[in-house]
């Protein structure tokens, strides 16, 4: 049996409605122009000449460089660049018969040059919300001048699939993929997608820019893989989306791209084990914030969504939010201090698409207007990728440090769009800077994950974890980290580290507020509440259970309940389901199960209807 966790896709479908309307938008935009030199000012140009007429080029042009002198292939023979004092029509003029072409080859400076691709929907301008306003916003034109990516990089799109055969995306580099509703594998570029929203994603990422049709991708070269874990409804089980997490990890992905989330259920072991395998496996992942309530966005600190909050402690997932073209938080999107890291792009993003979310019909080669958390994660996604190209030695830790370390703020603008109050601290870092985070150096970096800092010699300590600093409190430094000798810094190292949840007390710690007769054990970063049945059966004592500062106990993410120890049979009065503990996980069991395991053997503990609902729930034991 398959674990019944649902994901559901969260689409405004009104926003979704026009279809196929960007296919005439061609005719206002055109291809980048760059300037002509002026006379008597040298420029810099490049050439493809066709034969052996550098003797020629000499007489209008110095300092001559051949370039891809390491390169065989035909089309980049006799390709040189050169400075001349004459104009671009002037040179084109005076060589004319001996090359094939000539174009300016213009410096260029990642703070003040933007590549302009010819799609019709591209567009340079961060408010023109017609178009995909959504690069210019987040720095992607800049960004391109230091990189546009790489086919070396791996994105898996873990989603309803991908219509590769889409005219703006069949020509980009896909490789293999799986299916895991129908249990095939996705091989060549082939639809594989039933319900769209894999193919608005993808497009966010990799639609090919520069080919004078529909949009443009946040790289130039990316390579897709395809697995679909969403059936045609944009559902799918947790078991699969785990499932779909260590194959992307086993076949070689760099980035794992989750738009998806779900609501209503706890801390799922499978889910965060493939999680945690896939991040040690060097894999950067993305996920989304969900707008699970989409009037005024939830708090994922009081009501965590899944995947995106399972962190581990150790942010291995960037959690993404959405912003507007003014940098607000759209009502539909979710926040929290705890699981989002930054906000992207997500309200009325112009993609590609495959099937009218309106009537479900099939709409080949169209595009759609989209909003969502789902949106803005592949911004995130095409963030990491150009980054790793630039950095193709970059963990993901540096990967995702840089992404949230050069976030532009945008809190003072959001003062009542968190239920209506201010969002300070609960929209990560800020908006995405991808200009901003290519121009870092990650091999400078002075602070590295897991350092223990002092913030000059009377400062406050931090712990560096999940790319955030963490605040340490007396009782954590004294009761973690008293062995540790820290590293003494200055408070401009920490300047790319935004403010976290104050650093966990050691696994197993049982704590409490001083206000609140409420138990919490710490386990992997979240405080589990403890009920008393099961303070009483895990042979816990009172005067081991610490009093902390409200502060420091509710910045922590609150998970399931603690269940009761390994091995335990669990069921309630009304219910004659009964649950077998394992590895803490509450897993149901049918009679033969029973029977056969001779558990009959043992008691059956009672528990309260509403306890057990919040219990970690695992695969049924069946026989």
């Amino acid at each position: 049996m398959r674990n019944k966790i649902k994901f559901q896709i969260k689409l405004r479908s009104p926003i979704l409605a026009l279809l196929g309307l960007v296919l005439a938008l061609g005719a206002n935009f055109g291809a980048f122009a760059a300037p002509a030199a002026s006379a008597g000012v040298s420029a810099r140009y490049v050439v493809k000449l066709r034969g052996s007429e550098l003797l020629e080029l000499q007489s209008y042009g110095s300092d001559i460089e051949q370039k891809f002198i390491f390169s065989q292939t035909p089309d980049f023979q006799n390709i040189y660049s050169f400075s001349s004092a004459l104009s671009l029509d002037a040179l084109r003029q005076k060589l004319s018969g001996s090359y094939q072409y000539l174009d300016l080859d213009p410096e260029v400076n990642v703070r003040d040059t933007i590549i302009e691709p010819n799609d019709p929907g591209f567009t340079t301008r961060g408010s023109d919300t017609a178009n995909q306003w959504g690069l210019a916003k987040a720095g992607f034109p800049a960004a391109w001048t230091t990189t546009t990516g790489s086919k070396n990089n791996l994105v898996a799109i873990i989603d309803t699939g991908i219509d590769a055969t889409h005219k703006d995306l069949r020509r980009g580099s896909f490789t293999s993929g799986f299916d895991f509703i129908s249990d095939l594998a996705i091989i060549g570029k082939v639809n594989s997608d039933d319900n769209g929203h894999g193919t608005l994603v993808a497009g966010v990422i990799g639609a090919v820019p520069d080919n004078g049709i529909g949009i443009a991708g946040t790289n130039w070269l990316v390579t897709l893989m395809p697995l679909k874990a969403l059936n045609s409804n944009g559902s799918g089980t947790s078991s699969n989306v785990s499932e779909a997490i260590v194959w992307a990890a086993d076949h070689g992905a760099d980035i794992i791209n989750m738009s998806l989330g779900g609501i209503g259920f706890g801390h799922d072991t499978t889910l965060s084990n493939a999680v945690t395998y896939a991040f040690r496996k060097n894999v950067i992942i993305v996920s989304a914030a969900g707008n699970d309530a989409a009037t005024n966005g939830g708090n994922l600190d009081t009501e965590p969504v899944f995947p995106i909050c399972d962190d581990n402690g150790q942010n291995m997932i960037i959690g993404v939010t959405a912003t507007d073209q003014n940098d607000l938080k759209p009502s539909f999107a979710n926040y929290g201090k705890i699981c989002v890291d930054v906000a992207a792009p997500g309200k009325r993003i112009l993609s590609t698409i495959n099937h009218d979310p309106l009537t479900g019909s099939s709409a080949p080669n169209a595009y759609a207007y989209a909003s969502g958390t789902s949106l803005s994660v592949p911004f995130v996604t095409g963030q990491a990728a150009l980054l790793l190209a630039k950095n193709p030695n970059a963990t993901n830790q540096q990967i995702r440090d840089a992404i949230i370390g050069t976030a532009d703020k945008i809190d003072g603008l959001n003062l009542s769009q968190c239920a209506g109050g201010s969002c300070l601290g609960l929209l990560g870092a800020g908006r995405i800077n991808v200009a901003k985070s290519l121009a870092s150096d990650l091999s400078s970096v002075q602070v590295n994950e897991g350092d223990i800092v002092q913030v000059g010699p009377d400062g406050q300590y931090y712990y560096i974890s999940g790319g955030k600093r963490h605040l340490i409190s007396p009782f954590v430094k004294e009761q973690r980290f008293a062995k540790v000798v820290p590293k003494l810094i200055q408070a401009i190292d920490l300047a790319n580290y935004p403010e976290g949840d104050y650093a966990t007390p050691t696994e197993g710690t049982l704590v409490k507020t001083g206000d609140s007769p409420v138990i919490y054990y710490i386990s992997k970063g979240l405080r589990l509440p403890i009920t008393y049945q099961v303070f009483l059966l895990r042979n816990f004592n009172f005067s081991n259970v610490h009093t902390l500062g409200y502060t420091e106990v509710n910045s922590w993410l609150t998970g399931s309940f603690l269940p009761p120890p390994d091995g335990t049979l669990v069921r309630t009065g009304n219910n004659p389901t009964v649950y077998w503990v394992v590895s803490e996980v509450l897993h149901p069991i049918n009679y033969n199960f029973y029977i056969s395991r001779g558990l009959q053997v043992f008691p059956v503990v009672y528990v309260a209807d509403d306890d057990i609902k919040s219990f970690s729930k695992g695969e049924p034991y069946i026989k």
